[in-house]
């Protein structure tokens, strides 16, 4: 069975560290979901240059239409999803269906698992 060379980058690797992060930071310090993913994005712009000219007030707008009455879970999920988004529109556009696959485990590996997220 072939099997096409994946197109993940060592720099998709480092953003989705930073990323996460940053991510987790907030959330550890207390910050509100949204506010952590505001500040996810913004305090990342001068490190991840492909990032500079979003704005992520309207990148968020159609995540925040969703997170009304979300579980715990259900808001990591979204954050994965996110982040995944960010990485396959903003920094590396070449990344296929299945690189994607990857890069959500890896990204799930990098965020604060749930029973941090309760406490």
């Amino acid at each position: 069975m072939y099997r096409a060379k994946s197109k993940i980058r060592e720099a998709d690797k480092k953003a989705v560290r930073l990323l996460c992060s940053s991510f987790n930071e907030s959330l550890r310090s207390g910050k509100e979901y949204k506010v952590a993913l505001t500040k996810m994005i913004e305090s990342q712009k001068q490190f991840i240059p492909e990032l500079k000219g979003l704005d992520s007030n309207s990148i968020l707008a159609s995540y925040n239409a969703q997170i009304v009455v979300s579980l715990p879970q259900e808001l990591r999920n979204r954050a994965i999803k996110l982040i995944t988004h960010l990485v396959q529109k903003h920094i590396n556009p070449k990344l296929s269906a299945s690189d994607c696959f990857f890069m959500e485990a890896f990204i799930d590996e990098q965020l604060l698992q749930l029973k941090e997220w309760l406490k």
